[in-house]
């Protein structure tokens, strides 16, 4: 049988969306293709499920954490004071290290004591009324970075600050305080009920004070070359603790003739009329507005040994002295520690209404150092030059005896 010619179909639309039909030319036939059967599928018999028992475990063994914290300490946060105002490790500082104080051991019964000076290692951090520091809590005992979402801070009174932003770390949280109003509050950390552990809070106004520098010339003294941008960083670096800060008005060199030319740094009656005076003529001789003054008075022959002086007394607006700049950033911590003066606080051997220090410090000194306070602002620990980067903290009653005005 003769097989007709093989031809090519052509695919015709006669539209958009028609159906595309084969058209054969001329005598071709349209051929149908055969249809086809399907194979048939073999039958499979299906396999029970093996039977599990209730109770076999599906992978390792994990121990149940403890949810709960023995006990909460804190820090300053990561050691850095821009992180925080002040922050004050020694007003409660324990009896005895080590002995049986209220954060050891950690698994004892947590209770807030009577009295917030209690000697059992709390701590206590300043914040500004609408400003934020930052602390971190460390936590003892068997936990899981998950049971901290059982832990809640609260403030006693509520009032004072809040807490805000609460974040885990690996062994604890970080955290910031909000002052609120004026006043001293307690921190509580809480877990299933239980007190595991606290610190406190004083919350103030910020307050900014403006002061007078300059440097005195005379017959025998000369001009000194300090910064009056450093010094005023420096000076607010100290005093940000207390929620103090300084603007200084540089006077510059100030020359003034007094009628006593001989150069004078000690104490007593002859030098406060010799201050007194070279403090009346830089008024006299510049634009002085402000109530606290800070002058510099060096020598132009060797340095005598003076370091500083408030010639008006403790709690006088001024002024206040530094003898030396052979070093300035200990001079500005001189200057530091005079201004404290004039805003009213004591040395530790000079305390002697025990209002600034608590009585367990003041039994601890040598001479104007308290032993285990050693750098306090206020005391005179070290050569000068270890003054400089080290004499800078302040306590919680020294905050709150500084003159705010």
């Amino acid at each position: 049988m003769t097989k007709p010619p093989r031809v090519s179909p052509v695919v015709q639309s006669t539209g958009p969306g028609s159906l595309l039909q084969p058209v054969v030319p001329g005598s071709a036939q349209v051929i149908t293709p055969a249809p086809i059967t399907p194979v048939q599928s073999q039958s499979v018999a299906p396999v029970p499920p093996t039977s599990l028992s209730p109770n076999a475990p599906t992978g390792p063994v994990i121990a149940m954490a403890t949810c709960c914290p023995d006990v909460a300490s804190f820090e300053g946060s990561a050691g850095a004071r821009s992180s925080y105002f002040g922050y004050d490790d020694k007003t409660n500082l324990v009896a005895n290290v080590g002995a049986d104080e209220y954060w050891i051991p950690p698994g004892d019964p947590k209770t807030l004591p009577a009295s917030k000076e209690e000697r059992d290692g709390a701590r206590w951090v300043s914040v500004g009324v609408g400003k934020e520091t930052q602390l971190e809590i460390n936590f003892d005992g068997s936990f899981t970075l998950s049971c901290l979402a059982n832990c809640t801070y609260e403030v006693d009174p509520a009032t004072v600050a809040e807490v805000s932003s609460p974040q885990p770390t690996a062994t604890g949280a970080v955290f910031k305080i909000k002052g609120k109003a004026a006043g001293e509050a307690t921190l509580k950390v809480i877990c299933d009920g239980q007190l595991r552990g606290y610190f406190y809070i004083w919350c103030a106004v910020p307050v900014v004070i403006p002061v007078d520098v300059a440097s005195i010339v005379t017959p025998v003294s000369r001009s000194v070359a300090y910064v009056v941008a450093d010094l005023e960083a420096y000076i607010n670096e100290v005093f940000r603790q207390s929620l103090i800060s300084v603007k200084l008005k540089d006077a510059g060199a100030i020359n003034v003739t007094p009628t006593a030319t001989t150069y004078m740094n000690g104490a007593g009656a002859a030098d406060i009329t010799h201050f007194t005076e070279l403090d009346l003529l830089a008024q006299a001789g510049a634009t002085m507005t402000s109530n606290y003054r800070l002058y510099y008075y060096v020598a132009k022959t060797a340095h005598s040994g003076g370091l500083g002086i408030v010639s008006g007394g403790l709690g006088a607006s001024g002024p206040g002295w530094a003898f030396f700049d052979y070093d300035l950033q200990a001079s500005y911590n001189t200057m530091a520690h005079e201004f404290g003066h004039l805003i009213n606080l004591s040395h530790p051997l000079h305390d002697f209404d025990k209002d600034e220090f608590p009585a367990f410090q003041l039994s601890n000194l040598s001479g104007n150092v308290l032993n285990d306070d050693p750098w306090n602002l206020m005391g005179y620990q070290g050569p000068v030059a270890s003054r400089g980067p080290n004499r800078k903290p302040l306590r919680y009653r020294q905050w709150k005896k500084c003159n705010r005005s």
